[in-house]
């Protein structure tokens, strides 16, 4: 799907290779934004799935912190930091 993207030929000028960075950056940058927006929806729709099925609003989104994590391949503790992130920015 990228191998495209991430190729580039080992006798590339300097300026070839910056724009290959460059290039590398701003996919990492759409890709953490689409991340944070597709985690924020995830648990906004994950609330109000349990806000229907009549959970107590305490125990709303309890455990989605490590399917973030799961889902990132990152502890838990850091799927916890995702998912705060991500509700904050979006």
């Amino acid at each position: 799907m990228f191998a495209q993207v991430f190729d580039f030929d080992g006798s590339a000028s300097e300026a070839e290779l910056r724009e290959v960075v460059t290039r590398c950056e701003q996919l990492k940058a759409q890709a953490a934004a689409a991340q944070a927006r597709a985690t924020a929806l995830w648990a906004e729709k994950r609330r109000a799935a349990e806000a229907e099925a009549g959970m107590p609003l305490r125990r709303r989104g309890r455990g989605l912190a490590s399917e973030v994590a799961l889902a990132r391949a990152d502890s838990p503790a850091r799927g916890n930091q995702h998912l705060g992130f991500a509700q904050a920015l979006v």
